[in-house]
């Protein structure tokens, strides 16, 4: 399996929505890149049958998620559980380039989109790395602030945005036994998976299959960001201000 998967910009055409699959399926989940300038929705008051998450890294995502409307700017997570009707685009005047994630994956025969059949209700949160979430500090020099988890009603996916500072690192070479994608927002990440060493750059997608030994750290003078997705974590204790439906 190739565990490092790279966005290629140069592919773009800029005609508006368009798409790279980073991750197809291999195992469980799935996980892709898209970028739309302008873009009209990809198709008006859909469904998907899966927990979907976009994660917006630049630009400005229009959303209607049922009948509400919202503007989801840099560094924001969008949470969607199955079913809601869901419709994105963009500003006309400026490009938005978020990664998205399916989860389960659906089976390669089933439609992505659907029509519904009836309104569904909208779960929260929304968060940025900057904004009001708590950071939760663990080895040194690694902090994670948690977006999704459990208490948020997510039942198929969690994600957390991690810093490692210059020299830090994460946890010691460890196994989980589910998938685990990191996509790196900033700065360089250092990694070990089984017996290699990698060096993964901005816009690089990690992929670690179950069962997969690895660490990671941070390779040269900066910082490095990174949005992590794996299955359903329990929330950690409850910062001001925060409640599972913010």
């Amino acid at each position: 399996m190739k565990y490092l998967r790279k966005v290629d910009f140069d592919a773009y055409e800029r005609r508006g929505y368009e798409a790279q699959y980073l991750y197809n399926g291999e195992s469980r989940d799935r996980d892709r890149e898209q970028r739309a300038g302008g873009a009209p929705p990809r198709r008006p008051t859909t469904s998907i049958p899966s927990t979907q998450l976009y994660y917006v890294i630049e630009g400005e995502m229009q959303l209607q998620l049922g009948s509400d409307r919202h503007v989801a700017g840099a560094d924001t997570l969008v949470y969607i559980p199955p079913a809601p009707r869901t419709t994105t685009g963009t500003r006309a005047d400026v490009d938005e380039f978020h990664f998205e994630v399916l989860a389960p994956a659906p089976p390669p025969n089933q439609d992505l989109m659907t029509r519904p059949t009836q309104p569904s209700s909208v779960i929260g949160p929304t968060g940025s790395r900057h904004g009001r979430r708590r950071l939760h500090r663990g080895a040194a020099g690694f902090a994670v602030q948690r977006l999704l988890a459990t208490c948020h009603g997510s039942e198929h996916v969690s994600l957390y945005v991690a810093t490692v500072e210059p020299g830090g690192a994460g946890p010691a070479i460890h196994v989980h036994a589910f998938d685990q994608f990191y996509y790196v927002l900033d700065g360089t990440m250092s990694l070990q998976i089984g017996l290699e060493r990698y060096t993964a750059g901005r816009h690089s997608l990690v992929i670690l299959p179950p069962g997969c030994h690895t660490a990671s750290g941070t390779k040269g003078p900066r910082s490095s960001a990174t949005s992590r997705c794996s299955r359903p974590s329990r929330c950690p204790e409850r910062s001001p201000g925060m409640s599972a439906s913010s």
